[in-house]
């Protein structure tokens, strides 16, 4: 657990990447980490996102550094984030270790294969980015016990209250392994490519992370729970119905999975909210530069949050049908 923001001012700037990440309404650029880091944890020479806040919400980066604890208390892979101080330019951010290496694997986003299976996918927005398809893609390359991870990751989104996982924010690495002599000889092709998830990345546009703290410290249970009912998938039900997926609805929908739903009141039973309080308390306690702090109301909200949505999570997967 980090004891300091890490400050990233003499972090080298990774010009080929940071060009495709133009500044925008949340800035965000790629460096790379030093060969001897100082902390213990930052893996040495290794491409990194700092990502600061919107201007509006200066606490926003902070939904993406939780995020990623959530990600560790729920089992579910996400890339390392933490927080982060650029001290020359006095800019506070989230940041984000690559989750793969150029050269030895590629990332093939599910953007791609819907260009490629839906007949006239909106490549920008979306529009026809569904459960269906997803779910009989992932069958192809990966093989049916896929759901399994998959509705983890819809979990983990319905927990943070993800409402960004479009088609280019998760996917699949790929790796190209070496085939021994005869069997390249038998399927006349050299390298077998093998399949997986990436990690579930981008996770910032969460945990209320858009609520002004008058709005939230002002809600009742009530007022709480209809900010839930409201949070939605980026996925759709199916290319015959493009409604987005309620969070909670989307644990109805995969709840007839009698295994997907075992796994998933597992994985809620085990989810530790106390470990959370007690990482929420160190970040607000985490002596921050200026501007950059965690403060006590705004932990203390999303720990509230996360609290309900694990608890409304358990009670739409043991609903009767």
């Amino acid at each position: 657990m980090q004891t300091e923001f890490i400050n990233i001012t003499d972090w080298p700037e990774d010009d080929e990447f940071s060009a495709a990440y133009p500044e925008g309404a949340r800035p965000k650029r790629t460096l790379f980490s030093p060969l001897v880091p100082r902390e213990s944890f930052i893996k040495p020479d290794w491409r990194h996102m700092f990502k600061r806040s919107a201007e509006r919400y200066p606490e926003q980066f902070w939904a993406e550094v939780i995020a990623y604890e959530i990600s560790l208390l729920l089992g579910v892979t996400a890339p390392p984030c933490y927080a982060a101080f650029d001290e020359e330019k006095q800019q506070s951010g989230a940041l984000s270790a690559w989750f793969y290496e150029e050269g030895d694997e590629s990332f093939y986003s599910a953007g791609n294969f819907f260009h490629k299976i839906v007949e006239g996918f909106d490549r920008e927005r979306g529009t026809q980015h569904n459960i269906v398809d997803a779910d009989e893609f992932n069958n192809r390359v990966l093989g049916k016990e896929q759901i399994y991870e998959f509705w983890s990751m819809m979990l983990f989104d319905v927990l943070i209250g993800n409402t960004d996982r479009h088609q280019d924010n998760w996917g699949h690495l790929l790796k190209a392994v070496p085939l021994s002599k005869s069997v390249a000889a038998r399927k006349k092709e050299l390298y077998d490519v093998k399949w997986k998830f990436a990690p579930w990345f981008d996770n910032g546009t969460s945990l209320g992370h858009e609520l002004l703290k008058e709005k939230f410290t002002a809600w009742d249970d009530g007022a709480l729970d209809r900010y839930i009912s409201r949070g939605r998938h980026h996925l759709r039900y199916s290319r015959d119905n493009l409604t987005r997926m309620g969070h909670l609805d989307s644990l109805r929908f995969i709840r007839g999975h009698s295994g997907v739903r075992l796994l998933l009141l597992k994985k809620l039973r085990d989810f530790d909210l106390e470990a959370l309080e007690m990482k929420l308390n160190h970040f607000v306690d985490l002596p921050a530069p200026p501007g950059g702090n965690l403060s006590r109301e705004r932990a203390q909200f999303i720990l509230r949050l996360t609290r309900r949505r694990a608890q409304l999570a358990r009670e739409t997967l043991n609903e009767h049908n």
